[in-house]
């Protein structure tokens, strides 16, 4: 979890570079990569971050706004010691900042980060969001070399792990990406009502919430639904909620980090019903840190991410995420409140402190 650094790794003078796919947006890598340079620039490292446009990318501003979020919260020392740019496929700028950082970080297999970094002996870890789809497509073969090539091998969920990794190699483990989570527990008593965090996009399944709780019609002012986010479904949502008539749902768009924690403390139950193979599920992790249960589909690493104590529903499926909704109304307050104690204990047994990236980046520096 996203904490302040606890351990005495110390990392003054040394030189960072992550190389981060970008579709313009900001979303799961984006939000990782900033938590983990927050801590690192903590730590007195240098932190050069290059996102590397993609197929499809479009600039919405989002990840702009975040940027200057976190960077209006440092002091003029850290502001020196971060930077971050945008470049293309084969630009020049990833091998010369290859050639002058410590250790590159690479999020999702980039053949030539890799390939550049092994050239100047230069440490490369990898973090791996994605599963790995079946085929011989001859990018999935690029992808898969630059995997096994990296020094380290950091899989989000135990899920994306077996896509890559049958049998487990040395070198690999999972390491669940960590963001700026919630700070503080509101009472359970003094929750409303459930939550959906995460862009408008087909496969989050945001009109199966709506026609399950258009079903469930549960009293608004104790159950509202808030649809936290924006995306290309904002159309249909609205046309679908009129013309459902639903009662109770609050469109509040994109928010401020600090809103976003807010609504998540103050929310009863966290839900996040993907239907296409769900590569972790981030927002399971931040509702459970503040002591939210969740309500996930049996859909890849979100069944991880929600917990033994979530409720599960069928991926797409409007009749079984009504069930689990009805049950999370009608659960009694003792059950209620046992299950947000569990579910932020057996957290602690799943996530990984920030301090194990640090400690790793040395151990390999140390090795050259």
């Amino acid at each position: 979890m996203a904490t302040a650094p606890i351990d005495t790794t110390d990392l003054s003078g040394i030189r960072i570079l992550m190389l981060a796919p970008c579709l313009g947006k900001f979303g799961g890598i984006e939000t990782f990569c900033l938590t983990l340079i927050e801590d690192l620039v903590e730590r007195e490292a240098t932190v050069q971050l290059l996102r590397k446009r993609v197929d499809g990318f479009a600039s919405d501003g989002s990840i702009e706004r975040n940027e200057k979020e976190m960077w209006n919260s440092w002091t003029t020392n850290e502001k020196a010691r971060f930077s971050s740019e945008y470049v293309e496929r084969g630009d020049s700028k990833i091998k010369d900042a290859i050639d002058l950082c410590d250790l590159v970080h690479l999020h999702n297999p980039m053949v030539e980060g890799v390939w550049w970094a092994k050239k100047r002996k230069i440490p490369c870890v990898m973090t791996i969001y994605n599963w790995r789809r079946k085929g011989w497509h001859p990018r999935l073969l690029a992808w898969h070399w630059a995997v096994t090539r990296a020094d380290r091998r950091w899989y989000i969920s135990e899920f994306v792990w077996d896509s890559w990794e049958k049998r487990r190699k040395e070198g690999s483990a999972r390491l669940p990406v960590v963001s700026r989570m919630p700070k503080g527990e509101i009472p359970p008593s003094e929750r409303q009502g459930f939550l959906f965090l995460g862009r408008w996009i087909p496969n989050k399944g945001i009109r199966v919430l709506l026609k399950a709780y258009k079903r469930l019609s549960p009293d608004p002012q104790k159950w509202p639904l808030i649809l936290v986010g924006d995306g290309p479904l904002r159309p249909k949502v609205e046309r679908l909620i009129r013309e459902y008539n639903v009662r109770g749902v609050e469109l509040p768009g994109f928010v401020s980090e600090e809103k976003r924690q807010t609504y998540t403390r103050r929310t009863k139950w966290m839900v996040t019903p993907p239907h296409s193979r769900e590569d972790l599920g981030l927002t399971p992790l931040e509702a459970r840190t503040a002591g939210v249960p969740c309500i996930v589909s049996t859909d890849g690493g979100v069944t991880e991410t929600g917990g033994p104590h979530a409720l599960r529903c069928i991926p797409g499926d409007v009749e079984s995420l009504y069930e689990c909704m009805r049950t999370a109304i009608n659960m009694d307050e003792s059950t209620y409140e046992e299950n947000c104690r569990q579910t932020k204990v057996e957290l602690e047994k799943y996530v990984r402190p920030l301090d194990e990236y640090a400690q790793e980046y040395l151990t390999l520096i140390d090795k050259r």
